[in-house]
């Protein structure tokens, strides 16, 4: 080829690169990897009666995709929970968590509340909320108990 040709090529491929390259960054999302790492002030609606519970936590993200939550100080059922989550690129995630349902005289675990939440942060990354299934284990040999509609909404502190 000679240069002649060479250069109307390059020019080519540079005149159409531009309108793709600008198209991609229209529609390319935001990148949500770490999205959810920091502290949010949760609050969970339990539906297990009319008016539902709510229970407001504060739940800390970390970069090893590790969650623990608690329940806010003063509040008269404390509960305190760990699990992990993951992050999908358009915003999407999800985490499982276990809270431990309630301590004997010893302060020692009896049962388990086991979650799996699915939920969305939104585009600014300051909100987010969740939809779960609950299941309780009594850990006394009885079935686990659920599921048990969950729904959470939170903002970034």
């Amino acid at each position: 080829m000679n240069i002649r040709k060479k250069a109307l090529a390059a020019v080519a491929v540079c005149v159409l690169a531009v309108p793709v390259a600008a198209a991609a960054g229209a529609t390319a999302k935001p990148g949500y990897n770490d999205a959810l790492v920091g502290r949010w002030d949760l609050t969970v609606t339990i539906h297990t009666q009319e008016p539902p519970d709510l229970v407001p936590l504060f739940c800390d993200f970390t970069v090893d995709y590790q969650l623990h939550c608690a329940t806010k100080p003063g509040n008269p059922n404390p509960l305190e929970g760990r699990g992990v989550w993951t992050m999908a690129k358009d915003g999407q995630f999800s985490f499982w968590i276990t809270h431990h349902a309630h301590r004997d005289e010893n302060g020692n675990p009896v049962g388990s509340i086991n979650a799996s939440h699915l939920g969305k942060i939104s585009a600014n990354k300051r909100k987010f909320n969740t939809k779960a299934h609950t299941y309780i284990d009594l850990n006394n040999g009885s079935p686990w108990q659920g599921p048990v509609n969950v729904e959470g909404a939170a903002f970034r502190i």
